[in-house]
């Protein structure tokens, strides 16, 4: 929850704020990589189920592209040791 200007945030929800956090970070990141490289800034398609397997087909990129990260990043740490 944001502070509006006249209101600031009580300690409870300044409590609730930082536990929720570092996951918002998490996905919020994610779309950001989806919109940057993906081109998800406004659906494609027209209709739920087009619209629907671009946001999947997107999903399976990010994935693929975590995991061909986490692949370079082990072999660099292999070949340094």
């Amino acid at each position: 929850r944001k502070a509006a200007r006249n209101r600031p945030l009580r300690a409870s929800e300044k409590r609730f704020n930082k536990m929720i956090s570092k996951r918002r970070f998490r996905v919020e990141q994610c779309f950001g990589t989806m919109k940057r490289l993906f081109g998800l800034h406004r659906a494609r398609y027209f209709g739920v189920d087009k619209t629907h397997a671009q946001l999947a087909m997107a999903a399976i990129g990010q994935n693929l592209l975590k995991a061909a990260n986490k692949i370079t990043l082990n072999r660099q740490t292999l070949a340094i040791a």
